[in-house]
């Protein structure tokens, strides 16, 4: 069974929409992540910049006071992800960064994650080719897009359990190490034949925090 790794981006656009202040936002994804802690594996951070997508996201300063007792993830959907290694250092273990922005630089910024005991993931989006991702052979992970970046609760691009499937061949085939994690449009209806195309890890947002708590 794939793991789940939870995405708390749907309470900041519902807390906008509210006009409901940070710290009253950050409380309710507290309790909400303390009464399904036992249900995932992964938490998830969406760190948007404004310009690879055209909406902003959590700030570092929120993100210090989310409390999990599981890793967490950030995933950068930026243009400049340089300048925002420092500022989650402390947070995460694990950076995904998107392929259609990395810089011809992008084998140091390897290294420096990897020396300082941290992990490395590529993320690409729905338009981007499975052979335009580099340094598969130096990854820890793929994040594969099932929907475009920026919004949450959009619709599964059935598209993507091809690419899914062929990461898994193309794993198999070079004895490569990656994982295979999928995002977007996940729920309980389709999150099984994900997990059939190849998914390790699913991301998954309204489509977890929504259903019934499991026995």
């Amino acid at each position: 069974m794939a793991r789940i790794s939870a995405s708390i981006l749907g309470f900041l656009f519902d807390s906008r929409k509210n006009k409901e202040s940070s710290d009253s936002m950050i409380s309710r994804i507290n309790k909400a992540l303390k009464e399904k802690e036992k249900d995932f594996d992964i938490l998830h951070l969406d760190i948007e910049d404004g310009k690879f997508v055209k909406y902003k996201s959590f700030r570092a300063s929120e993100l210090r006071k989310i409390k999990s007792i599981h890793k967490k993830e950030a995933h950068l959907m930026v243009v400049n992800y340089k300048r925002y290694i420092a500022d989650l250092f402390p947070i995460v273990q694990m950076f995904i960064f998107h392929e259609e922005v990395l810089k011809r630089d992008f084998s140091k910024t390897i290294d420096f994650i990897k020396k300082n005991k941290k992990f490395v993931g590529i993320s690409i989006s729905p338009d981007t080719h499975i052979d335009e991702i580099r340094y598969l052979d130096r990854i820890d992970l793929i994040l594969v897009m099932s929907v475009y970046p920026g919004l949450p609760r959009q619709r599964f691009i059935e598209q993507t359990l091809w690419k899914i499937r062929k990461l898994k061949e193309l794993r198999r085939k070079n004895k490569w190490k990656f994982a295979i994690e999928v995002d977007g449009g996940i729920h309980k209806d389709n999150m099984q034949k994900i997990t059939n195309a190849g998914a390790d890890i699913l991301v998954m947002g309204s489509g977890f925090f929504t259903r019934k708590q499991q026995n």
